[in-house]
């Protein structure tokens, strides 16, 4: 099988169509383009996300603690607390175990979440540290972000920049690969983009302003977000090539290793549908924190397409991650 996430299709034939067994204080469970879990406790909701950090070996510490949180933030639920699990080979050192533990512990200060538990072991099942965490936050039900009014017409708006994580990643693990082509301005970039992983802010806001649902950019890219929002609700999709906002420093590393932009993981990156009449005030919401968006496209009755160079493309199921074929082919 292909490295990455387990293809949508693979999924819903041996995991989601034989889930039979529902609980009735779970209001949202496993299921395509579902960032997280949904449970009723009285007059609260508890919002769980869980993630591992499998495609790099640099910043797993950190990178866990915001890959799980932003799915929270995906409900408009600010994570409270969050557990690692941490799986390390016989060959690891004690010093590269506190350099990974210390940035766990550092993300969670700096964000205002509480490691509440987890499980650390040496094994020989893995040759290099593997980092899974489990993220847990809560609200009053009226203020969660359930997903559940999507429609025709519905507007399609992105935060940031597309394959920001991809970006970073690449960055820090090719380094002596793009020494030559990158700017002093390019790498001032990279070092904005990897302070903008996190959703926690923008997600709040929204949650607040009342978009009709939220899809945390990973795997995938832009377009395969896209594609899952649009399976999700049986919906079609419209979106426009030209207004996904793209860095230089992005286009030329993509570019170096032949890739496309927009199916590189994109954690950093909020997918938001929203109605028309809420689109200008959750712009002005996003200006107020700092935060960059564009409205992409909207939703429509059935065929899923992306307007390239003014011919319409089909966007189709997310297939491996782009991030993988540059292992593949430079490692």
């Amino acid at each position: 099988m292909e490295i990455g996430k387990i293809s949508n299709e693979v999924l819903d034939e041996i995991l989601f169509s034989k889930i039979k067994y529902k609980h009735k204080d779970v209001l949202v469970g496993s299921g395509l383009a579902e960032d997280c879990s949904l449970i009723q406790c009285r007059d609260e909701i508890v919002v769980l996300s869980t993630d591992p950090i499998t495609a790099t070996a640099n910043n797993i510490g950190k990178l866990s603690v915001l890959v799980s949180g932003n799915d929270v933030a995906t409900k408009g639920v600010r994570p409270l607390g969050i557990m690692i699990t941490l799986l390390a080979p016989p060959s690891v050192t004690l010093e590269e175990l506190k350099v990974v533990i210390n940035d766990v512990i550092d993300e969670c200060n700096r964000m205002k979440i509480e490691l509440i538990g987890g499980h650390t072991e040496v094994t020989d099942a893995v040759n290099r540290i593997v980092i899974s965490a489990t993220s847990i936050g809560k609200a009053q039900k009226e203020r969660v972000v359930y997903g559940s009014s999507v429609e025709e017409g519905d507007c399609l708006v992105m935060t940031k920049t597309a394959a920001t994580e991809g970006t970073v990643i690449l960055y820090d693990d090719f380094q002596e690969k793009l020494k030559n082509l990158l700017t002093e301005e390019d790498r001032n970039q990279i070092e904005t983009m990897r302070n903008g992983l996190s959703v926690l802010e923008e997600g709040s806001v929204a949650g607040e302003v009342g978009v009709s649902y939220m899809h945390d950019v990973t795997e995938g890219g832009i377009l395969g977000a896209v594609w899952e929002v649009a399976e999700k609700f049986k919906t079609g999709v419209r979106i426009y090539e030209k207004n996904i906002p793209i860095l230089q420093v992005t286009q030329r590393i993509t570019d170096y290793f032949h890739i496309d932009p927009l199916q590189l993981i994109s954690s950093g990156v909020l997918l938001i549908v929203v109605k028309e009449k809420k689109k200008d005030v959750l712009f002005r919401r996003f200006n107020e924190i700092g935060v960059k968006s564009q409205e992409i496209g909207h939703i429509t009755k059935k065929e899923k397409i992306l307007v390239s160079n003014g011919r319409e493309c089909a966007i189709r199921s997310p297939k491996s991650d782009e991030l993988y074929r540059v292992y593949k082919e430079e490692l």
